[in-house]
């Protein structure tokens, strides 16, 4: 009699809710292709926090780069919208009356990721500005070498919480405290029509480091390399009298940024006795033998937030994910930035527990959030937040540009729906704001292992918005 009647109440809860469903959501959720899928829904008018659709708002789905906008939100919190990350330049030793310093140039990493970024809109002056720094100090020989200290985030060789295909690729260069050119480096191999050898011709940007071995045979490209070595095996077919263009990340960018500086420095007329090389374990201390030479700045985290979502950048979000580390230490680490985070929301309001967030960009699978959580971080960067215009700033505008220059495009949604999109294999979702009869709404879509095309998925997740905002 009670298994009977706990099976009648389950029944009558499954048809309650599913008369509570609004109707655009019921057809969507019966659609075909999302018969076997996950999917989370939550529209809440900002103001009042009525729920205006929803639809399993407590599910953890992958949220895939819709993460991006709690990594932004949190750090404009924590940091401000006019934080800016700094990389200095110092010199440790004793300057002795033959312009000779006995002692070491440190570059110290602070974690900007966009140091002669393409996504950077400032002038690309880092280098030139930090030897000349070296120089204005009267430094004409270095008995030691230029070193560049990464130590302010503790750096896995590859990382561990991503899918061994995105490793390494051009978006998805492993985060380092000290970041130039994206992390990324551009390979040209010309195959010679007159001996059929395929070779290295340049790089972009110029580096001496790297020993790269090309291999000419009819497989998939590839590139082999072990950790940190700039030691490279490229497999691939290259055409006779092609110029190909092959996308590698850089595999040490701290060495990278200490070698280019020594060279700029070599260039003109300054001395080593040692190469440059890097720490990323031992932090630089600070001692009465240093003296700061230059410190470079980045654009306001406003602008870096901004370029973090609008382009969906995983190294910004990464490198902005693992600064939050450093709320509570003077070094940072993955566990240490999640802690910070969740420890942050959960003592602003917003429920954090029983969701999971591995890294900042969205790149992992182990990421597991709701659309509640979402939503509510959403109405709480709104009603409370003091950062709110900098937050909405870097959301794209459906059908006009960034990643979601399609979505909604061609409905009356157009420019008035504000989101970040976030997609990988199997995995569609958007998350943000609506305005619209003088209202604004907090948005959560997430839809997990469809089985239609995601051309197909997208269309009736914007007929399903188009008639919520009727």
């Amino acid at each position: 009699m009670k298994k009977l009647l706990l099976i009648l109440l389950s029944l009558t809860s499954i048809i309650t809710y599913a008369q509570d469903l609004h109707p655009a959501v019921k057809a969507f959720v019966d659609a075909p292709g999302l018969h076997n899928a996950g999917v989370g829904i939550l529209i809440k008018d900002v103001e009042t926090e009525e729920i205006v659709a929803e639809y399993r708002r407590n599910t953890n789905l992958i949220p895939a780069s819709i993460t991006k906008l709690i990594t932004t939100a949190t750090a404009l919190e924590v940091f401000s919208d006019t934080f800016k990350f700094e990389t200095k330049v110092v010199m440790e030793g004793h300057l002795s009356k033959d312009s000779t310093l006995h002692g070491n140039i440190y570059v110290v990493g602070g974690g900007d990721p966009s140091i002669a970024s393409k996504y950077n809109k400032q002038p690309n002056d880092f280098f030139s500005n930090a030897a000349n720094a070296v120089r204005t100090a009267g430094i004409k020989k270095v008995d030691g070498a230029v070193i560049g200290d990464a130590s302010l985030y503790a750096q896995c060789a590859q990382m561990p919480i991503w899918l061994v295909e995105d490793i390494g690729t051009y978006y998805a260069p492993t985060p380092s405290a000290i970041c130039a050119y994206d992390n990324m480096i551009r390979i040209y191999v010309n195959n010679s029509a007159d001996d059929s050898i395929a070779r290295v011709v340049n790089t972009v940007p110029k580096t001496n480091l790297l020993d790269v071995k090309i291999i000419n045979k009819d497989t998939p490209y590839r590139i082999m390399s072990t950790d940190f070595s700039w030691n490279k095996t490229i497999e691939g077919p290259f055409a006779v009298g092609k110029m190909q263009e092959i996308q590698s990340e850089n595999p040490e960018p701290a060495l990278f940024v200490a070698d280019a500086i020594e060279q700029e420095l070599k260039d003109s007329g300054v001395a080593f006795t040692k190469n440059a090389s890097t720490t990323r374990i031992d932090q630089f201390m600070k001692s009465d033998s240093c003296k700061l030479l230059y410190t470079h700045y980045s654009a306001p985290l406003s602008e870096i937030c901004r370029a973090t979502n609008y382009n969906s950048i995983n190294l910004y979000a990464e490198n902005i994910f693992l600064h939050l580390g450093l709320r509570n230490s003077y070094t940072s680490s993955y566990p240490k930035s999640i802690s910070s985070s969740f420890g942050w929301w959960n003592a602003h309001g917003v429920n954090a527990k029983g969701v999971y967030q591995v890294d900042g960009s969205g790149l992992s699978m182990k990421n597991a959030i709701n659309p509640n959580f979402f939503v509510d971080m959403l109405i709480y960067m709104k009603k409370k937040s003091k950062f709110f215009p900098a937050f909405y700033a870097s959301l794209p505008t459906c059908g006009v540009n960034g990643t979601v220059k399609s979505f909604l495009a061609n409905t009356p949604l157009k420019g008035k729906a504000h989101f970040k999109s976030g997609s990988m294999e199997r995995v569609q979702n958007y998350a943000g704001y609506v305005e619209h009869n003088g209202k604004t709404y907090a948005v959560c879509l997430m839809v997990n292992n469809f089985s239609c095309p995601r051309g197909d998925l997208r269309v009736k997740m914007g007929n399903m918005l188009k008639e919520i905002f009727k």
